[in-house]
């Protein structure tokens, strides 16, 4: 008897070895063709991958990869195939690839939001959110002169803000963005907000608390399966994030249930909200429609977010360059006394007569490249680019600072230089398809023209009465520190002296 139990129990153990050589064969084996199949690039480490190897500054670190390992390159990150696209020539062909068009399966930060804005949608969802979105900013303003004519008088009233401070050093930031996000306010929800609104300053803590700890390659995104985790022990920040979001969504559902009580028919459309419940109401009956609360909210954070940040960080890069190459702050000025003078407001048309001016610009948002890799992009379908393999559902990312740092495509690119951008006799100025600082093809930026009005306006407004300096003594830094976006690691404060 106990000889015949040891023969099962040998059995047993010799049956369960093979089981585990079994799966560690196929793991093996699966893994092998999973590696075949990618480009080239760094190890990892098991369940995490390359995650806790890249650096703070992604966009150097993922550049100084491509130089290693080609120009299109991939890891493991966290539970995902990662495959990084440098350089213009496969950058383009990328984004004109219909199979590199779709989103990751989850949220931009997966336990924090739990629900996709049209920006994360993929497929037909994606196409009818972003038609309907851009038809009705449209509808309500996007592009018109009633929105730029609100654009400048709220650009008035922040150069009142600014002259209150007599010619005192001013901390500019906060200040910049509550100015800048009533003008994508006004899109969105119809009405502007005063400055020391509490609704809006909890929505400014929002901001600089993402721009502070979310970085591009964080464990939220890479490492959902254990989101939930996170956020019970406070790492990284993320509890402290969903809080303050939670409360941005409570807003939210203020600002709805405001629009929703309006007494009208089909809803009379005075902004995003208003045109959104009304396609909501046109599309009550359909099955699975994405047209819904919880959507609504989603598009509302995004825009707000993405119209409000994005500029108001640009624009400090833009007064740091002011003041560090003062140069070209004498040569904008002397543009625009020669082309609309010192007490009229500008115009966007005023854009075609200003060439320097739109070449400054061009170099600011190069030089700096504010967002250097896109929105995570994933492959719909197995596909190419150049000779190198795609898998389908691999995540894929377009590093566009190595564009805008290619010496290949621009002349010194370490050097901050505007006239890059001005035809021979420096009557025009010319922006190149590879300046792609709103990303490109069908998923270019909704917003790019609303942007650039923005930008100009406030430039010109901001050098018309003012010439911007920093305190004596204090030098102009211009290391950067990526999270998401590349901010100035310091950014001074700022004297406006009045020229009048």
């Amino acid at each position: 008897m106990f000889s015949t139990f040891s023969k099962v129990n040998s059995f047993l153990i010799k049956f369960f070895y093979g089981l585990v050589a079994l799966f560690l064969g196929n793991y093996v084996i699966k893994f092998v063709q999973r590696v075949r199949k990618l480009p080239p690039g760094p190890w990892g480490l098991p369940f995490v991958g390359y995650l806790p190897f890249i650096r703070q500054d992604e966009y150097n670190h993922v550049t100084q990869l491509a130089a290693k390992y080609g120009p299109v390159f991939s890891f493991k990150c966290g539970q995902f195939d990662v495959i990084v696209i440098n350089q213009w020539k496969f950058i383009k062909e990328a984004l004109a690839n219909e199979h590199l068009l779709g989103r990751p399966k989850a949220t931009f930060i997966p336990g924090v939001m739990e629900h996709s804005s049209f920006a994360e949608m993929s497929g037909e969802p994606w196409k009818q959110q972003r038609r309907i979105a851009l038809t009705t900013l449209r509808d309500v303003g996007l592009g018109k002169s009633e929105m730029e004519d609100s654009i400048s008088d709220e650009i008035k009233s922040f150069i009142e803000v600014i002259k209150s401070y007599e010619g005192e050093p001013i901390s500019i930031s906060n200040k910049l963005s509550l100015s800048v996000s009533n003008n994508i306010s006004t899109l969105i929800f119809g009405h502007k907000y005063a400055y020391d609104d509490p609704v809006i300053l909890v929505l400014e803590k929002l901001r600089v608390l993402t721009n502070d700890t979310l970085r591009y390659f964080n464990v939220a995104a890479f490492l959902p399966t254990i989101v939930s985790l996170i956020i019970k022990l406070n790492l990284f920040s993320l509890s402290n994030f969903k809080e303050l979001f939670k409360k941005f969504e409570s807003h939210l559902d203020d600002e709805i249930d405001e629009h929703r009580k309006k007494d009208n028919n089909g809803y009379e459309i005075n902004d995003y909200i208003d045109g959104f419940l009304n396609e909501m109401s046109k599309r009550q009956n359909e099955k699975d429609s994405t047209f819904n609360i919880n959507t609504l909210k989603r598009n509302a954070a995004t825009f707000y977010g993405a119209g409000s940040d994005t500029i108001a960080n640009t624009l400090e890069w833009i007064m740091i360059y002011l003041v560090k190459y003062p140069e070209y702050q004498e040569r904008i000025r002397d543009e625009i006394k020669q082309t609309i003078g010192l007490n009229r407001q500008p115009e966007n048309v005023d854009r075609k007569e200003m060439p320097f001016t739109m070449a400054f610009l061009y170099e600011s948002l190069r030089f700096n490249s504010l967002v250097p890799l896109n929105l995570l992009r994933r492959a719909t379908e197995d596909t190419k680019v150049g000779e190198y393999s795609i898998p389908k559902d691999s995540l894929v990312t377009f590093n566009f600072w190595s564009v805008h740092h290619d010496p290949n495509l621009w002349d010194n690119p370490e050097l901050f230089k505007p006239e890059r951008f001005l035809n021979e006799d420096k009557s025009k100025a010319i922006k190149p398809p590879y300046l792609v600082s709103f990303s490109g093809g069908k998923r270019v930026c909704p917003g790019e023209s609303f942007a650039y009005l923005q930008l100009f306006l406030y430039l010109v407004s901001i050098l018309q009465p003012f010439e911007i300096s920093a305190e004596t003594g204090k030098d102009i830094s211009l290391e950067r520190v990526q999270k998401f976006l590349i901010r100035p690691k310091i950014l001074p404060d700022f004297i406006f002296k009045n020229i009048d």
